[in-house]
């Protein structure tokens, strides 16, 4: 018997709301040449005109600065609404609202846990501020069901096909948020949160999207000299995500890259794993999923130093870990070279538009235009009936995720 009657919807369908969080004035750029605030202002500039827009701003003279900049570039705030929240993070995909609707067109909210991608315990101050952030979104858009869980869990590791599927990451869900939990048990909650059929565990996220704090990566040169520049820490919007109910666009890396890039190889052999599972799966009618593959995008070394928001916040657990990165080796001192949250899947889906993550800059190889332009082909391809368009995502990927994970869906009831 069914605990409640809510159902998730899919991305795909249609949408009320979006919400953005505008990033502080203090850490408004990743580097000095990577602009977070630029990339929020894009991507609403994009959406504008296909959605209602919530921006959740830290306080009020946020807020102020907020209204300001999108004045100076001719974005009417009078079709935007403005909540206030501190957050400490700029990703809303991750703890804003899961929103669920009934057939009557009721809607709940899912109360997770959150620990801080599993860099700060349940019980951190971060981490239980942040934890509101989904009731106070609901809130804000007038739902006051609330559907209750002591899973700990963030919405860029969950993807749904409107139809009763889910698909997850075993090693994020069962072994980094919820030690103690069997997977099993991890499973029946999420088909009692959210009345699923089915759940499709992957095995691992990337190799770039684990622990920033693990240790050292491999560079250009195969050389462990590098870090990840920050991560979600295991989520599936990196590599894998629901297009409609019965196809899924999965990241894809050729023998031929693999043999190219050290980290290409590292990546090859979980997204391979990943294939062969969802090769195997069935959609409710028993049905195989279409499986269509998605480059991955060239690797982008980047050096940042000290003073550069992207290297102060990699330090910011230096004394918590007492001065040693997981593996047992020392933070990085002075300067660094690290690897944004490249994908080219993540991006937002949304009424008749896509938001895509594109790379190339002046000096670039060729090998990273190419890559994009392919991505965008197949996103053209996939979505037909909507616009698609790719904006440079990176100062958001150097912070740890992407344009999906910077925004938060709000379904729209159907009429009844």
């Amino acid at each position: 018997m069914r605990a409640h009657n809510f159902k998730t919807v899919g991305e795909f369908e249609p949408q009320e709301s979006v919400l953005l969080i505008w990033p502080l004035v203090q850490y408004a750029t990743a580097s000095k040449e990577y602009d977070i605030e630029a990339v929020t202002l894009s991507i609403i500039s994009h959406l504008v005109d296909h959605v209602a827009i919530i921006v959740s701003c830290y306080d009020e003279a946020a807020k102020e600065r907020a209204i300001q900049q999108l004045k100076n570039h001719a974005i009417d705030t009078e079709r935007i609404s403005f909540m206030i929240f501190p957050a400490d993070f700029i990703f809303p995909r991750d703890f804003g609202a899961e929103i669920l609707i009934n057939e009557k067109g009721e809607r709940a909210v899912v109360d997770f846990n959150f620990d801080s991608y599993g860099f700060f315990p349940n019980s951190h101050p971060i981490s239980k501020k942040m934890e509101e952030f989904d009731r106070i979104h609901a809130k804000f858009i007038d739902v006051e069901g609330l559907i209750f869980t002591r899973l700990t869990s963030e919405g860029g590791d969950r993807e749904f096909n409107g139809n009763g599927i889910m698909m997850t990451i075993e090693d994020t869900e069962v072994t980094k948020r919820n030690k103690g939990w069997t997977k099993e048990q991890v499973e029946d909650e999420f088909k009692r949160i959210f009345n699923l059929d089915k759940v499709i565990w992957l095995p691992y996220a990337t190799y770039d999207d684990e622990d920033m704090h693990a240790g050292p990566i491999p560079d250009e040169d195969g050389a462990f000299l590098a870090y990840r520049s920050a991560s979600a820490n295991g989520h599936i919007d990196e590599m894998c995500r629901f297009v409609n109910r019965d196809t899924i666009v999965l990241a894809h890396i050729t023998t031929e890259e693999a043999l190219q890039s050290p980290i290409h190889a590292l990546n090859k052999e979980r997204l391979d794993l990943a294939y062969t599972i969802l090769q195997k799966e069935t959609d409710q009618n028993g049905n195989p999923f279409n499986i269509i593959q998605m480059p991955v995008p060239e690797p982008i070394y980047i050096t940042v130093k000290e003073g550069d928001d992207v290297y102060e916040n990699y330090q910011f657990p230096y004394d918590l870990l007492h001065g040693k990165l997981k593996d047992g080796s020392p933070f990085p001192q002075e300067r660094m070279k690290v690897l944004p949250a490249l994908s080219y899947c993540n991006f937002l889906i949304t009424n008749n538009l896509i938001i895509a993550q594109k790379y190339y800059r002046e000096g670039m190889p060729y090998s990273v235009k190419e890559k994009d332009e392919a991505a965008l082909a197949i996103l053209k391809n996939v979505f037909p009936n909507r616009k698609v368009v790719a904006i440079d995502s990176i100062a958001l990927n150097l912070c740890g995720g992407g344009i999906h994970c910077h925004t938060r869906n709000v379904p729209k009831v159907s009429p009844q």
